[in-house]
């Protein structure tokens, strides 16, 4: 038997074709999440690489028994109905479950089943399972949803504060001419028209991400508050999902997933770490050593009634999958 998991995010989608011992195919591709693309786009992104993955691996969808897709976006039930119809009609005859992104990554990181997992990526949202199985979403939707975190988040902060420094507003950083140097413009005020005019598109600010955490390497006191800022946004977040499924007096696993933990700098996670510890001193964070597509796998498996443990230790084993992403 063969099934099927898919991880749609922001800026890529990754299939992962299993059987209950071992990994038969890995497929990857470009952005599905509706925000970013459009319903249509979404589910013509997803169908598109759970086929080419299929095909590589010699398989027909007519084999696969279960899927399930952890997609960036479905975060209301009317997202997820217009999805699954769509990916249903794209796909047919398919058995499959959409859940939110951070679910899969929960899966992927906590093999005891429960916890709490903190998604620091190009969005970020915290989703959490008790032990007796209630489960709850929190954030991905924004600043202005009480979110801060995201790589969306760091772009927008660095932006700002190149300006301002530019500008002479605020304490000058290294951002500036990082940020000015990278998009190619002889000066700020260029940068402020090409802006303005959106002669750059507002997605492509995220490949300032990483000059944040290289400049905060580097000893830029700026760039280091930004992403100290962010790691204590999220574990604010996850305290705050903790209390509410009242999972803040246990020893709770918490899965970090996505690759700004990973960064060059290490202040966004010792932000995290530390207001963690001070605020869940029982938690025990990890990072976790499987991507999250590998826990939309696992999770097929476990939906159709399978046992996991078994594909689990050939993940680890995959170089593909693992690691935070």
């Amino acid at each position: 038997m063969v099934w099927v998991g898919v991880d749609g995010g922001g800026t890529k989608t990754d299939v992962l074709v299993v059987s209950r011992d071992s990994v038969l195919g890995f497929g990857h591709g470009g952005a599905s999440n509706h925000e970013a693309v459009g319903m249509d786009g979404a589910v013509e992104a997803v169908a598109a690489v759970v086929r080419d993955t299929l095909k590589q691996a010699g398989i027909d969808l007519s084999q696969v028994s279960r899927m399930v897709l952890g997609l960036a976006g479905a975060d209301f039930p009317e997202e997820i109905e217009r999805l699954d119809a769509g990916i249903r009609q794209a796909l047919p005859n398919t058995d499959l479950d959409i859940v939110n992104d951070a679910e899969i990554a929960l899966a992927a990181g906590a093999p005891e089943g429960w916890g709490l997992a903190a998604i620091a990526g190009t969005g970020t949202n915290v989703f959490g399972k008790t032990r007796l199985g209630r489960r709850r979403h929190l954030g991905g939707l924004g600043y202005e949803w009480g979110d801060f975190g995201s790589g969306i988040d760091i772009a927008s902060a660095v932006m700002h504060h190149a300006f301002r420094s530019a500008q002479r507003r605020g304490p000058k950083t290294a951002l500036e001419p990082a940020v000015l140097s990278f998009m190619g413009k002889p000066d700020y005020e260029s940068l402020a028209r090409a802006m303005h005019f959106r002669e750059i598109p507002l997605m492509a600010f995220l490949v300032v991400v990483p000059l944040c955490f290289q400049a905060a390497a580097q000893g830029d006191e700026v760039a280091q508050q930004i992403l100290a800022r962010a790691g204590t946004a999220i574990a604010d977040s996850v305290h705050g999902l903790a209390l509410l499924l009242e999972m803040d007096r246990e020893p709770v696993p918490v899965v970090m997933a996505g690759s700004l933990w990973l960064g060059q700098a290490p202040h966004m996670k010792d932000a995290f770490l530390n207001r963690l510890a001070q605020v869940l001193p029982l938690s025990q964070p990890r990072i976790t050593s499987l991507k999250p597509v590998a826990g939309a796998a696992l999770m097929a498996l476990e939906h159709a009634g399978v046992g996991s443990a078994l594909l689990r230790e050939a993940l680890f084993r995959d170089e593909r999958v693992s690691g935070v992403e």
